[in-house]
C-alpha cells in the first residue's frame, strides 16, 4: 500500500520563511532608500553640469555672451532658483535674452532647494573664450526637509570648469578642499 504525501507547507515552515524574509528587507529597504537618493543626486548633478557645459560651448561657438540664470516673468535675471534656469545669448549684457531667444530651460529640481553663491546676482556668463566673464560663482543643492538626499555643492571657476562636491556622511555640511565648510 502506497501513500500520498501531501506537498503544502507546515505552519511552522511557513513562519520560519515570513522570519527570514521579513530580516532580509529590513535590511534591503534602507538600503534601496539610499541608493534612490543617491540617484536622484547624480541626476542634479548631470542637470546642472550639462547646463554649465551647454551654455559654454554655446558662449564660445557663437562668440558671444552667454548667460545662466532663473529669468523672472518679465524675461530677467533673478536669484530665485526655484525657478526655471535659463541659457541665453546676452551680447549686449542686459541680462536678458537676445532677442527673446532662450537655447534651454532648465527645470526646477524636485527634492532640493538651489541656492546660489553668486554674490547676489544669481546668474553666471560665460565669454567667447569659455572663460567666465565676470565672477565665478557656485549653487548649493540642499535637499528638502526631511528628506534623506545627500546635499552637493557645484561650483564653476573662473576658466569655466564644473566641479561638483558631495556631502558624504548626511550631515548638510561639504568640506571643501581648502578648509572652507558650505552648510545649507
Amino acid at each position: 500500500m502506497t501513500f500520498a504525501r501531501n506537498k503544502g507547507l507546515t505552519l511552522v515552515e511557513l513562519l520560519i520563511t515570513l522570519i527570514i524574509l521579513s530580516i532580509t528587507f529590513s535590511f534591503a529597504v534602507p538600503a534601496m532608500d539610499r541608493e534612490i537618493a543617491q540617484s536622484r543626486q547624480r541626476e542634479l548633478i548631470a542637470t546642472y553640469h550639462g547646463a554649465f557645459s551647454f551654455a559654454r560651448s554655446q558662449a564660445v561657438h557663437t562668440g558671444a555672451l552667454v548667460t545662466i540664470c532663473p529669468l523672472s516673468s518679465g524675461n530677467r535675471c533673478v536669484n530665485d532658483w526655484t525657478l526655471p534656469a535659463a541659457i541665453f545669448p546676452d551680447r549686449d549684457k542686459n541680462l536678458r535674452p537676445d532677442s527673446n531667444t532662450v537655447w534651454k530651460l532648465i527645470p526646477p529640481v524636485t527634492n532640493y532647494r538651489i541656492k546660489s553663491r553668486t554674490g547676489g546676482r544669481g546668474y553666471l556668463t560665460f565669454g567667447p573664450n569659455g572663460l567666465i566673464h565676470g565672477a565665478s560663482g557656485s549653487l548649493i543643492a540642499c535637499p528638502e526637509q526631511n528628506s534623506q538626499q545627500p546635499m552637493s555643492y557645484l561650483s564653476v571657476n573662473r576658466g569655466g570648469r564644473f566641479r561638483a562636491v558631495h556631502d558624504k556622511d548626511f550631515d548638510n555640511k561639504v568640506r571643501l578642499s581648502w578648509g572652507a565648510v558650505i552648510q545649507c
